[in-house]
């Protein structure tokens, strides 16, 4: 498979990475000697997996050749050619990490690579031409790192909402961050927006086009990836063909006596109230089909009165909780996702 020569890994330039053997890795770039490894070897396909915050992990193997398209439309739209200088802070074990190191070694970046944490910027002191982080991963910078992450080019953050407070932040501080919007099935972002104030709508990446079904799910067209259109889970407002307002998950929409709630507007209008780990839900109900449910993770009896009275104020009548639950401790992903409690 194509390697630019400009392409380099931690100071290690193109044609010596092609020597180097799994021992030369330390424990945490095992994952990316692999990819690395695979990536090279003979083989048209190579495996991903998806993270498993909706559901099981699955495994399967994609096109090299689709990845590569997908890293060069990135490239194209974003202007970042050879030479770039790149940040990698993702795990490798996902699509996510996976496409920068494709990125960086189709399109000649400088790459250099630190151990996935949840606060990477600790260990960074320079700024990058591009780079990718998750909203977990610059929820607590410090002034100093908010300092350093306003000199690099070009931010994307992905895998997860931005919360409304670290999305005021970006916006404030940074005028080079831009939320993405994709999933392993459509090998990272196919859509993109400036992080902004305002309520903008994503826009796709060259070469992508989108429709929607009857339940207004989003559909998208990456004749790289495949002829037929994918099918998301993801419920949008469509503008049209290459815009839309993603609206939430569909799998996570409750009909609560006939009044369609999304979890996900939902949750993102407490993010600003609520100081513990927290989710919302739905349970069955005789009269209502689905009574809408909080999650609050805690270790201690919960005030449901005073928390309802606390979260009124930022809800519509039909989005109050009827039911605020206390949890030990919320399952989560490998990725430090809250797996989703659901009955």
């Amino acid at each position: 498979m194509r390697i630019h020569p400009d392409f380099s890994y931690n100071g290690i330039a193109a044609n010596e990475i092609i020597q180097w053997k799994r021992g030369d890795f330390a424990d945490w770039e095992q994952p990316i000697w692999q990819f690395m490894h695979d990536w090279l070897t003979e083989g048209d396909t190579i495996q991903v997996q998806t993270s498993g915050s909706s559901g099981q992990p699955t495994v399967w193997q994609v096109k090299k050749s689709a990845m590569e398209t997908s890293a060069e439309m990135t490239a194209n739209y974003f202007k970042r050619f050879n030479r770039t200088t790149a940040l990698l802070t993702l795990p490798s074990v996902y699509i996510a990490g996976k496409m920068m190191m494709v990125r960086a070694m189709t399109q000649g970046w400088t790459l250099t690579a630190i151990a996935p944490s949840v606060n990477p910027l600790m260990a960074v002191n320079q700024a990058f031409d591009f780079a990718a982080f998750t909203p977990m991963q610059l929820a607590t910078l410090s002034e100093e790192q908010w300092a350093v992450l306003a000199k690099f080019g070009t931010v994307i953050v992905g895998g997860a909402a931005i919360p409304e407070s670290l999305r005021t932040r970006l916006a404030e501080r940074c005028n080079n961050v831009f939320e993405t919007y994709g999933m392993a099935e459509t090998l990272s972002h196919i859509a993109v927006r400036k992080v902004s104030p305002q309520n903008t709508p994503f826009e796709t990446l060259k070469g992508i086009s989108l429709t929607v079904d009857s339940e207004q799910r989003l559909q998208i067209l990456a004749p790289y990836i495949s002829p037929e259109f994918i099918q998301t889970q993801d419920v949008v407002q469509l503008l049209n063909p290459t815009s839309f307002f993603y609206q939430g998950r569909f799998d996570r929409m409750i009909n609560s006596g006939g009044v369609k709630l999304f979890a996900e507007v939902i949750e993102k209008k407490l993010e600003g109230i609520m100081n513990q780990p927290f989710h919302i839900s739905s349970l069955p109900d005789e009269v209502l089909g689905r009574r809408l449910v909080l999650y609050i993770e805690s270790e201690t009896e919960l005030d449901e009165g005073k928390l309802k009275a606390q979260i009124a104020p930022v809800l519509e009548r039909y989005e109050v909780p009827k039911e605020i639950i206390a949890v030990k401790s919320f399952e989560r992903t490998s990725s430090g996702k809250i797996k989703q409690i659901r009955n």
